[in-house]
């Protein structure tokens, strides 16, 4: 999307520290948390998924691991829990090493089954150093995020909606950085055509590590806040829940866009909450929302919307002759 240049960023930032402000309400403030958190992690995901196009589904285990990673430092070695965060990133870029493995062998459709498979390990994994982990009973007893005395919980979690607000910030920023450089073009180059990308010189492995490792750790410090809010971890965080949520926020707001995982989240999020008492009629709205949604437009609500502003944008006499 072009609405979102860099000149309208401070506009973008006064809306995330403007929103908690106008929804004073504890419910609304949690949803805006889940967006923002979900936001962030959508968007890490589809630097590999979108623009790299690897078929990455370990995504999960690296926000898994930055989950437990802060769950075991805060509960069983005193490390300060402000301190957990960055290593919680930095945990998930090494797991990501291991994960990245079968990209350098594999095409397609067998990464995703090879990464798939890493993420179930991580619950293997866990459920096998249940003296570290918990096993099957998690960890909890989580202590909550404090600045001094006030805890990030006061005044309908305030201060976890503004962490994340600035954790989705950087996000944003990060995926922009990458998207516009160098490195984002070369990883458009090697999805549209790998031969040619590499015949001019690209490196594929190098070009594909490097924004593995960037996902990751984005993922890695999305799990750690996530464990900080919930107060509690658990084998779920590795789940097909989180799996299809993540992809159906992906490809309802565009992959390859790099505000579509955004849009995405907002909106999934937001059906998810109002359909909360719905049962199974929620996945299945959703679904069909999705469908409906890629039926008109293949690249998402993003490709939707610039759709609209490339049409709109227009002189009068050009629209009237389209």
């Amino acid at each position: 999307m072009r609405a979102l240049t860099w000149a309208s960023w401070p506009a973008f930032a006064v809306v995330l520290v403007v929103l908690p402000l106008v929804f004073t309400d504890p419910a609304a403030r949690l949803l805006l948390i889940l967006m923002a958190m979900y936001g962030m992690l959508a968007m890490s995901w589809n630097l590999t998924l979108g623009f790299a196009g690897i078929f990455n589904f370990a995504q999960i285990g690296f926000f898994g691991i930055g989950a437990y990673t802060t769950g075991i430092l805060v509960t069983k070695t005193g490390v300060e829990p402000w301190l957990a965060i960055p290593i919680s990133g930095v945990s998930a870029v090494l797991a990501s090493l291991v994960a990245f493995l079968p990209v350098l062998r594999l095409r397609g459709i067998y990464v995703g089954l090879a990464t798939y498979v890493f993420s179930q390990l991580c619950i293997y994994l866990v459920l096998g150093q249940a003296g570290l982990t918990g096993g099957s009973n998690g960890i909890v007893g989580i202590p909550r995020l404090t600045l001094g005395d006030t805890s990030l919980r006061a005044d309908g979690r305030i201060g976890y909606y503004y962490l994340a607000a600035a954790l989705l910030f950087a996000t944003v920023v990060l995926v922009r950085l990458i998207v516009n450089s160098t490195l984002g073009k070369s990883l458009l180059a090697i999805r549209d055509n790998e031969t040619l990308a590499v015949s001019r010189g690209v490196s594929r492995v190098r070009q594909h590590l490097i924004v593995f490792m960037a996902g990751a750790a984005v993922a890695g410090v999305a799990g750690s806040f996530n464990a900080f809010l919930n107060g509690v971890v658990s084998t779920d965080i590795f789940g097909f829940g989180y799996l299809t949520l993540l992809l159906s926020m992906i490809f309802l707001g565009g992959s390859g866009s790099v505000y579509g995982p955004l849009i995405g989240a907002v909106v999934v999020t937001l059906v998810s909450d109002y359909l909360r008492d719905a049962g199974a009629w929620r996945d299945i709205v959703i679904a069909a929302l999705i469908l409906v949604v890629l039926w008109i437009a293949p690249k998402g609500l993003a490709g939707l919307s610039r759709q609209a502003l490339d049409r709109w944008g227009r002189p009068t006499s050009a629209r009237e002759t389209s």
